[in-house]
């Protein structure tokens, strides 16, 4: 638990701050909230402002992601305050104001919230906190897109990989560049959108991330159809179902072989029709299993408008 030594989390204090935890990950959020309040009670009373002000911080926290925005900002404007001017305690001062911006973000308030992310960058770099800067820099990247600029973004977005990547912190980092790619796809820097799907694929597999690599492959296989290279969409594409089976995330195996369908489909001399038919069948039957009707009839047209093209083509 962030800033909770092994000490202090045999503490009451401590013991209730997990109860909060734990109960916030059922979905029991009132008596998340419940424990979350004793918790930073019993911090106050051992004159701990840092232990309060972490408590309250997570608070904010749960009343952000139900937004309860004035809740969430009581909690963390109060965390904030308790550590402001704590030396030991900056670490926990720059995440409240991480998550102070998201909240004004969430508000619409962007003016506000690009301005607290840019103190909590600043405490952060006064800390050497690598890992606290990458995730402002990253908010700031939200904060620009929000505001359709795009150039901007991009670049926060390279600030934050830089800063994953001095910490250590690869998942981080291949997120950050997985949102870079996205955007550079999006402009047609086809090529560079590439470069960095690749760097991102490699640190999901040094991670050891099954999920994060077949994501990562498979936006290399889309990628790659878009602009017609239909040799190298269809290995990025296989690849990724295989690790999506392998995982058994069912929804996004029947997606990718979607993909995978529409590039044995694209002609008959660089694609495989039947390969096709069996990969939009095989889709089409894991949507069934899914129980997800909207899906599963979208590829069943798409599947039957594949034939009737097919046959024109004899």
């Amino acid at each position: 638990m962030t800033g909770t030594t092994q000490e202090k989390y045999k503490t009451k204090a401590a013991q209730t701050f997990q109860n909060g935890d734990e109960n916030w990950k059922k979905g029991e959020y009132d008596s998340a909230r419940q424990s979350y309040e004793k918790a930073a009670f019993l911090y106050h009373e051992q004159d701990d402002s840092e232990g309060e002000a972490i408590v309250l911080s997570r608070l904010g926290e749960l009343e952000l992601s139900l937004d309860n925005f004035d809740r969430a900002e009581r909690s963390l404007k109060s965390a904030a305050e308790l550590v402001k001017n704590l030396p030991e305690g900056q670490n926990t001062y720059a995440e409240a104001l991480i998550k102070l911006s998201k909240l004004e973000a969430a508000r619409g308030n962007l003016g506000k919230a690009m301005e607290i992310v840019r103190l909590a960058q600043h405490v952060a770099e006064e800390i050497n906190n690598f890992d606290l800067q990458g995730e402002a820099f990253d908010h700031e990247a939200y904060i620009f897109l929000m505001k359709n600029q795009e150039k901007e973004a991009l670049q926060a977005y390279k600030n934050a990989a830089e800063m994953f990547h001095h910490d250590g912190t690869g998942l981080k980092e291949a997120s950050v560049l997985r949102a870079m790619a996205r955007i550079e796809m999006k402009n047609r820097n086809y090529d560079v959108a590439h470069d960095i799907l690749e760097q991102c694929r490699e640190l999901y597999r040094e991670n050891g991330d099954l999920l994060g690599e077949a994501s990562a492959l498979s936006a290399i296989g889309s990628l790659r159809y878009v602009i017609k290279d239909i040799s190298n969409a269809r290995k990025a594409l296989m690849k990724s179902v295989y690790l999506y089976g392998k995982a058994a995330h069912h929804f996004a195996e029947a997606e990718a072989l979607l993909y995978l369908a529409r590039v044995e489909a694209y002609n008959r001399e660089q694609g495989d029709y039947e390969l096709a038919k069996a990969h939009y069948k095989r889709s089409i039957e894991l949507y069934d299993f899914l129980e997800n009707e909207t899906m599963k009839r979208a590829v069943l047209e798409e599947y039957h408008n594949f034939l009737n093209r097919a046959a024109c083509e004899k």
